[in-house]
């Protein structure tokens, strides 16, 4: 009798765990149209980060040298190219660069921020973030920086706004 029970219990489990994996497939599978976003093949000088998704957001300019864009949902693997692939934001050396998002994650999740200048990509801040990410740089060579956003977390987090401004 004991062993029955032993043998229900593992089949039980077993179960369970298939049934929860296939309910955060389904969960996080993203049925939503993107839009104006799209899946781009621009050429990241990083093998880790090249296989991820490459979704193309352009900015809003509210004013000049600041930028803004919302509602958006980043997935695990996903990066946000902002200003698209071919027209980055053009930056002169000296700029300072700063990144303000306002999040909405499932708990602690791990995102991160960086930027593209001739296929390079350069990481400027990466952690567990609650609800607010507010980072920057300085500009140290000319070009068109393509500022990246990068979902490292578990589950997906909603960006309810991000600003960009360029001083």
């Amino acid at each position: 009798m004991k062993k029955r029970i032993y043998l229900f219990s593992i089949v039980v489990v077993a179960l369970l765990i298939g049934i929860s994996a296939l309910t955060i497939v389904l969960v996080n599978k993203d049925t939503s149209e993107k839009g104006a976003e799209e899946i781009t093949e621009v050429v990241i000088d990083d093998e880790f980060l090249n296989g991820w998704n490459k979704i193309n957001i352009t900015l809003k300019e509210k004013s000049q040298n600041n930028y803004n864009f919302e509602d958006m949902d980043l997935h695990n693997g996903d990066i946000f190219l902002l200003n698209g692939e071919s027209k980055g934001l053009e930056l002169k050396e000296g700029d300072n660069v700063l990144v303000d998002l306002t999040i909405i994650p499932d708990g602690l999740s791990h995102t991160g921020v960086g930027y593209i200048l001739d296929g390079k990509y350069t990481e400027i801040f990466f952690a567990p973030v609650s609800d607010k990410l507010i980072t920057s740089f300085d500009v140290k060579v000319d070009g068109d920086y393509i500022i990246c956003i990068i979902g490292g977390n578990a589950n997906f987090i909603t960006i309810k706004g991000g600003v960009i401004s360029i001083d």
